[in-house]
C-alpha cells in the first residue's frame, strides 16, 4: 500500500480533480492524506465529497516544507507519494507505482504537461490548460499511448515515490526555507549524498501536471521574486555553491560530500 502526501493551499477546485482520480484510479486501499495548509474552510466542501481521506488542518499557512513533513510523519505506509494538488493521476497508478518500487530508490514519476518542452522535458499533451477545461479520457488515451518500460537518470523533481525510512533520515523538508522553490532542491541534495540511494524516473505511466498552477498564482509579485531571491541566498549560505541542476538533474556538484559547517 501507498501513503500519498499531498498539500494543499487555497486551490479546492485542482484538488477535487486530484482527490477524484486519485480514488477512482487506484485498485488497493491506499492512504491519502490530505494537507490543508491555511484556509481550511474553502476545502471543506471538496473533502466532504470523498471519504476515506485523512486530512490535518492548519489554522494558519505553515508552508511548503511543513505540511510535507507532518503529512508524511502521519503516514501510516512505508512506501510515500509526494504530489501536488494539482496533478491528475491515471488508472491502476497504484499497482503500477509498486512494480516500480525499491527501498533504495526515489522514484520520480513521469508527467504529461499541456505546455513545452519545459526544462525538465515532460512530454507535452494538452488535454486541458486548466481544471474547467480538462479531458479526462484524452489524457488517459495519452498516458497510455506514452507510458513505456524505461528507467532514466533524470530523477529529483516531483512528483515522487521513496521509503518514509529515507524522508525521515534526511529530516524531510527543511524549514529553514522561506521558499517553497528552493527547498525541494535542498532536498534532494541532502538524498544524494547516501550513497546507496539511486534517484530516477520512470516512464512506465504519467501523471497529468497543470504546471504548477497554485505556485504560480503569486509568481510574478514582488514579495514573491523577494523570497525567492533570499531563499537562494539561504541555500549557498548552508551549501557552499548556488542551487544548480548538474547532469541528470543532480543537485550538487561532482565531489561534494557533505553539507558545509556539518560533519
Amino acid at each position: 500500500m501507498i501513503s500519498v502526501i499531498i498539500p494543499t493551499y487555497r486551490n479546492p477546485k485542482y484538488l477535487d480533480l486530484c482527490l477524484t482520480s486519485i480514488l477512482q484510479g487506484q485498485k488497493n486501499k491506499n492512504q491519502i492524506v490530505v494537507i490543508i495548509d491555511g484556509f481550511a474552510e474553502e476545502s471543506e466542501e471538496v473533502l466532504s465529497k470523498h471519504k476515506g481521506i485523512d486530512v490535518i488542518r492548519f489554522e494558519e499557512n505553515q508552508g511548503f516544507q511543513s505540511a510535507l513533513n507532518i503529512g508524511t510523519w502521519s503516514a501510516e505506509n512505508e512506501k510515500i507519494f509526494i504530489v501536488n494538488d494539482d496533478n491528475v493521476f491515471p488508472d491502476a497508478w497504484d499497482t503500477r507505482m509498486e512494480e516500480q518500487y525499491h527501498p533504495d530508490k526515489v522514484i520520480t514519476v513521469n508527467q504529461i504537461e499541456p505546455t513545452g518542452p519545459g526544462m525538465f522535458h515532460f512530454p507535452v499533451v494538452d488535454c486541458g490548460r486548466t481544471v474547467d477545461t480538462f479531458n479526462m479520457q484524452r489524457f488517459q488515451e495519452a498516458e497510455s499511448a506514452l507510458s513505456k518500460p524505461q528507467i532514466t537518470a533524470d530523477g529529483s523533481i516531483f512528483p515522487f515515490l521513496l521509503s518514509k525510512r529515507w524522508y525521515m533520515a534526511v529530516g524531510g523538508f527543511d524549514t529553514f526555507y522561506n521558499s517553497p522553490n528552493l527547498c525541494d532542491w535542498d532536498f534532494f541534495a541532502k538524498l544524494q549524498l547516501i550513497p546507496q540511494i539511486e534517484l530516477v524516473r520512470i516512464h512506465h505511466l504519467h501523471l497529468y501536471h497543470f504546471g504548477s498552477v497554485a505556485t504560480k498564482k503569486n509568481a510574478e509579485s514582488d514579495s514573491f521574486r523577494a523570497r525567492e531571491q533570499f531563499a537562494m541566498e539561504q541555500y549557498y549560505y548552508k551549501w557552499g555553491y548556488p542551487p544548480f541542476n548538474g547532469m541528470n538533474n543532480s543537485k550538487f556538484p561532482k565531489g561534494i560530500t557533505s553539507i558545509r559547517g556539518m560533519v
